[in-house]
């Protein structure tokens, strides 16, 4: 059994005494990632509870016991009319959206911190090392990319949507450890053909007032601002 990796590296098999030649395609992936931050697809939705779970379920339950303190005041129920004879009427209030949402809200986060607890107590009668420390470092890490979101829409206004895309579409895939010519063009081009889905095909609504375009000519300025 041959397959094309390099010729140096050889394993036995363990019934028959079989030489395997494998070797390393030129073309082979290459990312700058740490080999325990790789992950598959799969893990994705692999659902289990961690120490750092119950901090974050205390949360949760926190925000929304706030949502729900200001629920009349914010929400419009107080506003509500419930003697509409058509329930079309009633369905078009805008206290359905915020109570729909409290409906699942609240429940949910019940739920979802009775687990946490109960997998809390499992994992200290176990005598499992607590990570909450590491856990929490890593959401705190997460507000990098927050960061680069609330960077990337104040540059819309100064760049245009279109060059905005484009700079921190190829710089997120380079800080995500994709580092070779082949991810860099694929995210190039990618995010190329999303700007014309969204703001040439669709004209879906980005700022205008452009700071960049200003500098244009005015035919080129006056295109750029309708279709990119």
């Amino acid at each position: 059994m041959k397959s094309n990796v390099s010729e140096s590296q050889k394993f036995l098999c363990s019934d028959k005494i079989r030489v395997l030649d494998i070797t390393v395609s030129p073309k082979e992936f290459k990312s700058k990632i740490s080999k325990e931050q790789k992950f598959k697809v799969e893990n994705l939705f692999e659902f289990k509870r961690i120490t750092g779970d119950l901090t974050l379920s205390v949360i949760f339950l926190v925000f929304v016991g706030f949502l729900l303190i200001y629920f009349n005041s914010e929400s419009g129920w107080n506003a509500r009319d419930l003697d509409q004879k058509r329930v079309g009427k009633i369905l078009k209030q805008q206290w359905i959206g915020p109570l729909m949402c409290m409906v699942i809200l609240l429940p949910a986060t019940m739920f979802n911190l009775f687990g946490a607890i109960k997998a809390y107590k499992k994992s200290k009668r176990l005598l499992l090392p607590n990570k909450i420390f590491y856990e929490m470092s890593q959401w705190i890490r997460s507000l990098e990319f927050i960061l680069y979101f609330l960077v990337y829409t104040f540059s819309i206004s100064l760049l245009g949507y279109l060059i905005s895309t484009l700079i921190f579409a190829v710089f997120l895939t380079y800080r995500l450890g994709y580092r070779t010519k082949e991810w860099i063009l694929i995210s190039f081009i990618s995010s190329f053909v999303v700007v014309l889905i969204f703001r040439t095909i669709l004209q879906i609504k980005t700022p205008v007032n452009i700071w960049l375009y200003e500098f244009f000519p005015e035919n080129i300025e006056i295109f750029m601002k309708i279709y990119f």
